[in-house]
């Protein structure tokens, strides 16, 4: 296995808001190569990680030398984000295949090492929250670059199956430059998914309401939290990130409350009644247990609900039930 590190000077902040909700979380932007689609018998060759540094960022990546080298680049992928206390990840499409192909060779490979990060699936993002694909036809990595401008900044000339191809090559001969060529072509693709995590998140006008729909981080990312207000209920949903355990709380006299955690399925829903004010929604914080006195939309206690707000007493809420059930 080979280690590779190359330092870009990119500095600032995905957006204005981002940190209401990341702050404090380390981002590390991940994307993988493999041999093949199916976990099942597919291997990863190529690991490349994005992270920040005090002058700007850092691509390390992983390249196996052939394909008995896997466990040796999970591994080392995995100590890697351990040692540099990755908060959460950035990935495209990694919820459907980066992240849960590399838990499946984890397994595979019968590592004891394990990956429980948040996931920030640009991909999905954009899916769910923005009208992003009307505008281009198409949510690929390279077509989102398109509409943004920057497709032609890269400095790759290859596609992903290109680069399955000349891997195999590379297992054979150790070509350097068939090896250059397959650095590049994931290096661009985690340097550009940096980038078009500041052009992407820039088109967004309300960016609290559209991170409510994809599930947001709590408890430093060992939670994903979802809002959604239904019949004047709040009800929340999400994933138990790592260590999911299964409990559930029922209202009582002391507390409206109802939650319920899932082992099994990694998930939690939490449900809360609400009030109603003519067209205003609004939740007893101080009830709950949250004194919110400083927000100027809590008025003697009561939280008057906005997308802002939502967010916060959903957060506050899952943070503190998934506090109990430890």
């Amino acid at each position: 296995m080979k280690v590779f590190t190359r330092d870009y000077r990119i500095t600032g902040d995905y957006h204005p808001l981002w940190n209401e909700y990341f702050g404090g979380m380390k981002p590390c932007v991940l994307d993988i190569e493999t041999t093949g689609l199916g976990s099942s018998r597919a291997r990863v060759i190529l690991i490349g990680l994005l992270t920040y540094t005090d002058s700007g960022v850092r691509i390390t990546q992983f390249l196996a030398e052939n394909h008995y080298e896997e466990p040796k680049v999970l591994d080392a992928a995995m100590d890697f984000l351990e040692r540099g206390n990755a908060g959460y990840l950035i990935t495209f499409n990694g919820q459907a295949f980066d992240v849960p192909f590399i838990r499946a060779r984890l397994d595979a490979t019968f590592s004891e090492k394990s990956l429980c990060l948040y996931d920030f699936d640009l991909l999905r993002f954009l899916r769910i929250s923005t009208d992003l694909r009307s505008r281009t036809g198409s949510l690929s990595q390279k077509a989102v670059e398109n509409y943004y401008g920057i497709l032609g900044d890269r400095g790759d000339t290859i596609t992903g199956r290109e680069s399955v191809i000349m891997f195999e090559e590379y297992a054979l001969t150790g070509n350097s430059t068939l090896e250059k060529v397959i650095l590049t072509h994931n290096r661009e693709d985690v340097l550009h998914l940096n980038r078009l995590m500041y052009l992407s998140l820039a088109d967004i006008g309300d960016l609290h309401a559209a991170l409510a729909k994809y599930g947001f981080p709590a408890a430093g990312g060992r939670l994903s939290v979802r809002p959604k207000i239904s019949r004047d209920r709040l009800r929340i949903t999400g994933s138990q990130n790592h260590s999911a355990v299964s409990c559930a709380y029922f209202p009582d006299a002391d507390s409206p409350v109802t939650a319920e955690f899932n082992s099994i399925s990694s998930s939690y829903e939490i449900d809360v009644p609400l009030g109603r004010l003519d067209d205003d929604l609004f939740i007893d914080a101080k009830s709950l247990g949250f004194d919110l006195s400083d927000d100027p939309m809590c008025v003697n206690g009561w939280l008057i609900l906005d997308s802002r707000t939502l967010n916060l007493i959903s957060r506050l809420l899952a943070e503190k039930y998934a506090a109990l059930r430890e």
